[in-house]
């Protein structure tokens, strides 16, 4: 898959620089400091073909919005399903702070592929639009989109309905879930949800990218200087309120309480060695805290880094946490 450097203007084009002054924010972006901005090339993913073997069955889609534009996505399931019998469907999003990763990279799709198989669940990986092409909001409207076309399935009416969701699917077991940004993407999707298209019965969190200005406990004191931190100014560069912003910072003051998540119960998985830990575990806290109804779990993985169940899959920590997370779609 290729990624085209892009060039636009930003509130970051007005820093004059000189060429020394170029700002590298691996393995994101860099910036050029005249107006270009380009996505880190040693990011670039591979495009791996989609899985078909004795496990699982794979194939690449084109989603239609309801807005006349085209999303691609993967979607994975166990290779011999039951006719007789409709499985849940999961909507999954990958990492990489808005601006690197893919559906169709080799690590994601193994991921997807094993959650597909032990879960006995339908996967759907959305190849949502990335920075520097894209700016937020626009991951949180493809995400939307992709949700309303699941939506459509319901009827079995329209032009771009998939056989496999439309056979398989069961439309009353709709999980979300999500790795670091994908976490941020999930939890944003699930809040807009309320109500939304259709039920979503779970919502899965690996490692979310959250933020905020004042620190919550287990946040390390100087993750202001993390490139995690540097690089929402970038791909949010007109949002008001930098890392206090809604879409980043699930408990800023104007951000919709967490009581009004629209799913019937929650997944948070941590690492213990990760920047964003107290974020994820703060966030569990306060939707137990605030009133909301469904059920949620906290999980953390000893001596693990962030996204290691995507970086590691033969580790036993990503095997323990794609049986976590089966049961949690499965119970």
């Amino acid at each position: 898959m290729l990624l085209v450097p892009q060039t636009f203007s930003s509130h970051h084009d007005q820093r004059k620089r000189t060429p020394t002054q170029i700002v590298k924010l691996a393995p994101y972006i860099i910036d050029y400091g005249n107006g270009t901005i380009i996505r880190d090339p040693t990011a670039t993913p591979s495009y791996s073909p989609p899985p078909n073997n004795s496990r699982v069955q794979s194939r690449d889609i084109t989603i239609v919005s309801n807005l006349g534009y085209q999303l691609r996505a993967r979607i994975i399931m166990p290779a011999r399903p039951d006719p007789a019998r409709k499985i849940p469907v999961l909507l999954y999003f990958h990492g990489g702070a808005f601006c690197i990763g893919s559906a169709f990279g080799l690590l994601d799709t193994t991921y997807l592929a094993r959650v597909s198989a032990e879960a006995n669940v339908l996967g759907i990986s959305l190849d949502y639009r990335l920075y520097p092409e894209h700016r937020i909001p626009v991951p949180y409207d493809d995400a939307w989109a992709a949700l309303n076309w699941i939506a459509t399935h319901k009827s079995g009416l329209g032009a771009n309905l998939d056989p496999w969701l439309a056979q398989y699917g069961d439309l009353s077991r709709v999980f979300v879930g999500g790795d670091s940004a994908g976490g941020n993407i999930a939890h944003n999707l699930v809040i807009r949800a309320t109500p939304g298209p259709i039920g979503i019965t779970g919502l899965f969190l690996a490692m979310p990218y959250f933020l905020g200005s004042k620190l919550v406990p287990l946040e390390p004191a100087n993750i202001k200087y993390s490139t995690n931190y540097k690089v929402w100014s970038y791909v949010c560069n007109k949002c008001k309120g930098g890392v206090d912003n809604r879409y980043i910072n699930p408990f800023a003051p104007k951000a919709v309480s967490l009581s009004r998540l629209g799913c019937k119960k929650l997944l948070v998985y941590t690492a213990e060695i990760d920047e964003l830990r107290g974020r994820g575990r703060w966030y569990y806290e306060q939707v137990k805290a605030s009133g909301w109804k469904g059920q949620a779990q906290l999980i953390e993985a000893q001596g693990q880094e962030h996204v290691f169940h995507i970086l590691k899959p033969q580790d036993p920590a990503t095997t323990k946490l794609i049986n976590d997370f089966s049961t949690f779609i499965n119970n």
